[in-house]
């Protein structure tokens, strides 16, 4: 980017990390180029001050960079911003920042003609290579070193988050130990991770572990965390019945995470469970399941007493 001023970015989308790295640079390059940062709330913004922002009214500098965040939720400002962008003072860099917008609005569509724009979405299991490598590039810039086979382990114990990745890798390198001893050891396990350890034991029949487990999450009594756990376990026979399935006809585990969206470590830690699980096991949990189902509907809070039902009605299949 050779020349900031009188230009206009637009950085959206779901995925905060990656707006806030980019944002970071763009913050970084507009002081090496001596401009003044100012950060403004769009939604109080007046159309008045909206022509002072763009055409570089200021006693104070010659040069600003102007961070505005949530303007959409400013219509009087958002539906004719592509006319506040085409009078840009040769002093000005606006950067606008928002969390989502509709690409199929008018003004989306007049404002990408003129300014732009940059889309940041929200990893999905397909990314989990990607995540990881962003992992070890978090270590690097520590000084440390994290091969990949445990930064792979790492996005699959705090899952597709690079947030809660950041923060495990900051946790991590202050110990200075990345490796997968010190993963399990220091960083929390999330709740995506726990469910599998439930799921391999309800098939197993291990009912110790299913109650010693459980209690200390009943403990909190966290309903939106026992729903949250009951659609986990669904998910999990999901994507073991897929496996059964897509291995049975000759399919690789990584060719059928892809079909299924799913990510292919946490989807080949189930292997150890699909020869252990006949057809008709997965037709009995199946029923387990929608019966759970139809009766935490029915509920009004017992939902955390239907996820051990579900789990030891697995073991007892």
């Amino acid at each position: 980017m050779d020349n900031l001023a009188s230009r206009a970015i637009l950085l959206y989308g779901e995925n905060s990390f990656e707006r806030a790295r980019e944002l970071a640079e763009l913050s970084k390059l507009a002081k090496k180029d001596d401009f003044d940062i100012e950060k403004i709330d769009g939604e109080s913004l007046t159309s008045s001050d909206m022509v002072s922002l763009v055409s570089g009214i200021s006693l104070l500098s010659e040069k600003r960079c102007i961070l505005i965040k949530n303007l959409s939720l400013n219509a009087g400002i958002w539906n004719i911003l592509d006319q506040f962008i085409s009078k840009i003072s040769s002093d000005i860099f606006l950067v606008i920042i928002e969390d989502k917008l509709d690409k199929r609005t008018k003004t989306f569509k007049a404002v990408a003609k003129i300014a732009d724009m940059r889309e940041f979405k929200v990893l999905t299991p397909k990314d989990a290579g990607l995540l990881a490598e962003t992992a070890r590039g978090i270590a690097k810039s520590h000084g440390e070193s994290m091969n990949l086979k445990d930064a792979k382990f790492l996005v699959n114990w705090v899952g597709m988050s690079e947030w809660k990745v950041k923060s495990a890798v900051d946790r991590l390198a202050m110990v200075g130990d990345l490796s997968e001893a010190a993963i399990k050891k220091y960083v929390p396990q999330t709740l995506e991770n726990n469910v599998f350890g439930l799921f391999e034991a309800a098939i197993n029949r291990r009912i110790n572990f299913i109650i010693t487990s459980l209690d200390p999450m009943r403990y909190n009594n966290n309903l939106d965390e026992a729903y949250q756990l009951f659609g986990l376990i669904s998910t999990q026979l999901f994507n073991l019945a897929a496996l059964k399935l897509g291995s049975f006809e000759g399919h690789s585990v990584a060719d059928i995470s892809s079909d299924i969206g799913v990510n292919a470590w946490g989807l080949n830690q189930l292997q150890s469970l699909k020869n252990q699980c006949s057809d008709e096991d997965i037709e009995k949990i199946s029923k387990i399941l929608a019966r759970a189902d139809d009766n935490i509907k029915k509920s009004s809070g017992a939902v955390w007493d239907f996820v051990e039902s579900v789990l030891l009605g697995i073991a007892a299949r």
